[in-house]
């Protein structure tokens, strides 16, 4: 287990799939502190489903 999810293991955004796009976003960038989203995604698709994570109304910033 990384530590984003260790960090999360609490988390619920209300769906299984969000709370583990938001983990591996988190993955992500830290591993690329100074990169963009697409940078640190590394793809399209992974791209993609970071700003529809964002987007998303059950996630928020509180």
């Amino acid at each position: 287990m990384g530590w984003a999810a260790e960090e999360f293991k609490d988390l619920d955004l209300g769906d299984a799939r969000r709370t583990r796009r938001l983990i591996k976003l988190v993955d992500d960038l830290s591993a690329q502190p100074t990169g963009s989203i697409p940078v640190a995604c590394g793809g399209w698709a992974e791209t993609k489903a970071a700003y529809r994570l964002l987007d998303n109304p059950a996630t928020d910033w509180r």
